[in-house]
């Protein structure tokens, strides 16, 4: 016999899932990063900062997997800080590109990090508000 979670009423099973594929996904852009990037910049260590930024902004989205698996909640406080990392991503890629890559930096932006902006964002609100409204969420 299951002996019954408390928390597991707190959010959506489907946060859970949508932040491991981001995880995972995020992991080979990392990698690509890593290899690619380039340190030539009108800023020393540009390519650490950024690299960094991606470490620290994949870190959020597996604790925001793992919250969700765990029926924390945590979970909508990962996903908000999510929806504000890509954001900010978005916004600095765009803005930091150099003057041949604008476009592919704005197509980036608008075809990813900003719809991932929306996914979190949303996946916040909806949890937030399952959270307040004490209703069991299946899973």
């Amino acid at each position: 016999m299951k002996l019954p979670t408390p928390h597991l009423d707190r959010v959506p099973r489907w946060i859970t899932w949508f932040a491991l594929c981001v995880a995972v996904g995020f992991l080979g852009w990392i990698v690509y990063l890593a290899t690619d990037i380039t340190s030539i910049a009108t800023t020393h260590h540009y390519d650490v900062a950024w690299l960094g930024f991606d470490v620290l902004e994949w870190s959020m989205v597996a604790l925001a997997a793992v919250a969700a698996w765990k029926h924390h909640r945590s979970t909508t406080n990962f996903t908000a800080i999510c929806a504000v990392m890509f954001a900010v991503d978005g916004w600095f890629d765009v803005w930091t590109s150099p003057g041949g890559s604008v476009l592919g930096a704005v197509l980036f932006a608008v075809c990813l990090e900003f719809p991932l902006v929306m996914a979190f964002a949303f996946a916040t609100i909806h949890g937030e508000r399952v959270k307040n409204s004490g209703r069991a969420v299946p899973s």
